[in-house]
């Protein structure tokens, strides 16, 4: 039966997302040469395109939930900027010449597009880079034969972008893509247990493999009782207890697990799945000292960041479902949510 605090949950994600939010546009470049960037951390001055797509995300899916304009200027702004720079970050292909993340500038643009088309008719320069970006990453994935990649290179995150895209667009040959390369890279085998993920050896390791994993096999099957069987029956039994200390990232990666844990305990009620994703939102939250919905990439790092900051958002939003989402954005004490 599902669980009836989840139609009331939008409110909560609404109050996070516009925290969030607010946190990125305070750092936006208003002017210069990358005007509209939004840096990875402050004081950062190279541009970052992957994050300011990330920032689009959380800016937009605000914008659908609170059906508010509040962050309308720094989303078009961002736009403006990844429109400039699209040819300079997405390739004709990826390949040996490509940047090491190419293919995820490729998927953070489709998570962003795919956020705007909640919202409406995409404006016709912006759906261009998206046909491009869905394009390239479809035909990667289809040649890709190396399936152990991690941060920028997790194939499952990868799909998932495709996925999601191509069902908010109604793209059925994208999803067919997509769902021919989940089938083929993971089926509907039990993924390994949380915890028990390695560590990544490079310099970034903010993606849970098994987390993305199990989401991309959710994005690729729908949200029927076969896949909530195999979620209970196959997946359950590997979650963390809680929250998972990890040498890089550790605040990325334990939102990206809670995404996931969310997103499952939906589709599954299955709740186990529901104690573990409390269990890790508490302790990121304890981290969120000022409570504005950023965070470091761990609890050494004061400055908020783009990557980790997204993904907490992700977490938060995984429990907002489609009735949810639909309802007034009343607060329990009455008031409107902002």
């Amino acid at each position: 039966m599902p669980d009836p605090r989840l139609k009331t949950y939008a409110p909560q994600a609404v109050r996070h997302l516009a925290a969030a939010g607010g946190a990125l546009a305070a750092r936006q470049d208003l002017s210069g040469p990358a005007r509209g960037n939004v840096p990875p951390w402050p004081g950062e001055t190279d541009p970052d395109f992957h994050g300011t797509l990330s920032a689009i995300w959380v800016w937009a899916r605000h914008r659908g939930l609170s059906k508010t304009a509040r962050f309308d200027e720094p989303r078009a702004l961002a736009w403006s900027f990844v429109l400039g720079r699209a040819s300079q970050w997405i390739p004709d292909r990826i390949d040996s010449a490509a940047t090491d993340e190419a293919a995820y500038d490729c998927a953070l643009v489709l998570w962003a597009a795919a956020a705007e088309r909640a919202l409406g008719p995409v404006e016709a320069r912006r759906q261009a880079v998206a046909d491009r970006a869905a394009r390239v990453l479809a035909m990667h994935l289809g040649e890709l034969e190396s399936l152990g990649g991690r941060e920028f290179r997790d194939p499952a995150f990868l799909a998932l972008a495709l996925l999601e895209y191509a069902r908010a667009a109604g793209d059925r040959g994208l999803a067919a893509s997509g769902r021919k390369f989940v089938e083929r890279a993971f089926g509907m085998k039990a993924p390994p247990p949380f915890a028990t993920e390695p560590a990544g050896s490079g310099l970034f390791d903010f993606s849970s493999t098994t987390a993305t994993r199990v989401l991309a096999v959710m994005a690729a099957e729908g949200n029927t009782p076969f896949v909530g069987a195999w979620l209970r029956e196959r997946v359950a039994d590997g979650v963390p207890d809680g929250f998972v200390p990890r040498r890089l990232d550790e605040h990325c990666w334990n939102a990206c697990v809670a995404w996931a844990l969310g997103r499952a305990y939906v589709v599954s009620t299955e709740r186990s799945f529901l104690v573990a994703y409390t269990e890790i939102m508490d302790e990121l939250d304890r981290r969120d000292t000022d409570r504005d919905g950023a965070l470091g990439r761990d609890r050494t790092v004061r400055a908020a960041e783009t990557a980790a900051t997204f993904y907490y958002a992700l977490a938060v939003d995984a429990l907002v479902t489609p009735e949810s989402a639909s309802l007034p954005l009343v607060s329990a004490d009455g008031l409107a949510a902002t």
